[in-house]
């Protein structure tokens, strides 16, 4: 009895052992490979204004409009108006070099070359917009004249002084405008073209949160028939631009006012208007919202890092105090 237990006794703590110490240890557990962090997707760069070279820009938004007949004789026959998210259809090139550049405006099979000798506003600190005007000796009437955001070109010397706007809301350095304005003949169709271009945000650089705020411009022009007479006006005014981009939802007010030859300025309307980002993409459009004599249409995108700075085209069509009226312009500006 007593050998049978001490037998029992080894062969317990034997397996108690065994047990302790986990048992055959020739396959011990494998290590846990650790998952590689993921290299970080690098910020784009954007290019910046005002241009070092030659550059042509192949996508833009655009408003547009026209007319026919001679405004100085009576009332014109108006056109309709329209508004354009990003397209190739119109495309310009521009140089940073005034004295020996080219500047082009290109709409469908329309095309019109400026030089040094047509221009008739030259860019400096003093102006928002440098001017070119071509007019044709055969044809009465003729002419081609676009306006630049004076925010394009570099100084033209080594060292020399600065020639972009001093309005620092203008002197933006992701986008720019150019408003092309052309007539066949004195009595012949006139065409208006207002074109927003520069350097769009990528895709994966939109923000997709948060409610921004922007400082923004507006320039444009009214054709008003009324009484058998036609003004054409420039437009200016005050505008509000909001983006909340968890929404998607870009919201914009503008206080507009038409200005004579002399500058002053007479109030005109005011305007609302909203539009909608599509989604994962970074442009947008939409209507005029304040239900009043005008509708119409918006258009727009973002340009440079996280949206930094946005350009909105509009055009709209109606009855204002008994005048029939085309109205386009830009809205631009920055966080």
């Amino acid at each position: 009895m007593i050998r049978r237990h001490i037998i029992m006794s080894a062969a317990l703590a034997a397996f108690a052992l065994s047990s302790c110490s986990g048992g055959d240890d020739s396959n011990p557990a494998p290590t846990p490979t650790p998952s590689p962090s993921p290299t970080p997707t690098p910020s784009p760069t954007y290019v910046a204004l005002p241009l070092s070279t030659a550059t042509q820009f192949t996508t833009t938004f655009n408003a547009g409009t026209s007319y026919t007949g001679d405004p100085a004789a009576g009332a014109v026959t108006l056109g309709v108006v329209a508004t354009e998210m990003a397209t190739s259809r119109v495309n310009l090139a521009l140089d940073s070099v005034l004295a020996t550049g080219t500047y082009v405006f290109h709409e469908n099979t329309e095309e019109s070359r400026f030089v040094n000798a047509n221009l008739i506003t030259a860019p400096s600190p003093a102006v928002t917009e440098y001017v070119f005007r071509t007019t044709d000796a055969a044809t009465a009437g003729k002419f081609s004249q676009v306006e630049f955001l004076n925010n394009t070109i570099p100084p033209q010397t080594t060292g020399g002084p600065s020639v972009v706007t001093s309005d620092a809301t203008l002197a933006l350095t992701r986008l720019s405008y150019g408003n092309w304005w052309r007539g066949d003949s004195t009595a012949g169709q006139k065409r208006l073209t207002y074109t927003i271009f520069g350097y769009p945000t990528v895709l994966t650089d939109m923000p997709t949160t948060g409610t921004v705020n922007y400082n923004t411009r507006v320039v444009g022009r009214l054709v008003s028939v009324a009484g058998g007479a036609t003004t054409i006006s420039r437009v200016s005014g005050t505008v509000t631009t909001s983006v909340n981009f968890s929404t998607g939802l870009v919201d914009t007010t503008l206080t507009l006012t038409t200005l004579d030859a002399g500058g002053a300025a007479t109030p005109y309307i005011t305007l609302t208007a909203q539009g909608g980002i599509l989604a994962g993409q970074n442009q947008f459009s939409g209507s005029l919202t304040n239900g009043g004599p005008l509708s119409g249409t918006i258009a727009g995108g973002f340009f440079g890092s996280q949206g930094e700075q946005i350009g909105i085209v509009f055009a709209a069509s109606g009855t204002v105090g008994g005048a029939n009226q085309r109205l386009i312009g830009e809205i631009v500006g920055k966080k």
